[in-house]
């Protein structure tokens, strides 16, 4: 390696390195507080850097904000993806997720009606959550057409739901095994269109 391309690539990786803590700090702030106008300033301090590469990375507080929900979305799919098919497999990647963040996703719906970028974030949430539905049960719908096929989707997103999930957890004091056993028994329902 060249001294050049050695200098570059150390570059892009401090860039990188710059950019990622960037989107941590927000990510984490954005989880903590909530707020609609989180400071650039008071990121950059939890990034160790300045206000100017947040907008040299970002443009614009907007772009960050953006940035870092499709960064979250990016890691949830990923967290939740599943072989096409595993039902079971699916259904306790999704109990995962949500006994991580549940709790959270439920009091950032709360929040959604009186602040945007909250709204913003579960609007892509639910739409992470619908692409999650027609991927793990895209056999099951690929049959199905018009009304029948958006009521039979409608009902496998409601029974995955992560409301579903608290009022068993939280509400009903199951236990997390059973809890991912009455998701999976309420999806077998809804799979045979009961």
């Amino acid at each position: 390696m060249t001294p050049r391309a050695y200098t570059q690539s150390k570059r892009a990786d401090a860039t990188e390195r710059t950019r990622r803590a960037i989107l941590d700090a927000t990510q984490s702030l954005f989880r903590e507080e909530r707020l609609a106008e989180l400071p650039l300033e008071r990121i950059a301090a939890r990034a160790s850097c300045s206000s100017r590469s947040i907008l040299r990375h970002f443009g614009s507080r907007e772009g960050l904000m953006s940035a870092a929900i499709a960064d979250a979305e990016a890691e949830t799919a990923s967290t939740r993806e599943a072989a096409p098919g595993d039902v079971p497999g699916a259904i306790r990647k999704l109990v995962d997720h949500y006994e991580q963040s549940g709790d959270e996703v439920i009091r950032w719906i709360a929040a959604a009606e009186s602040y945007p970028l909250v709204r913003q974030v579960v609007e892509s949430g639910e739409r992470l959550h619908l692409d999650w539905v027609d991927a793990v049960f895209a056999d099951d719908l690929a049959a199905l057409r018009g009304a029948a096929r958006r009521q039979r989707r409608a009902v496998l997103a409601s029974v995955t739901d992560v409301y579903v999930w608290q009022l068993l957890r939280r509400r009903g004091r199951l236990g997390r095994d059973a809890t991912e056993a009455a998701m999976l028994d309420l999806v077998e329902h809804a799979r045979r269109g009961r």
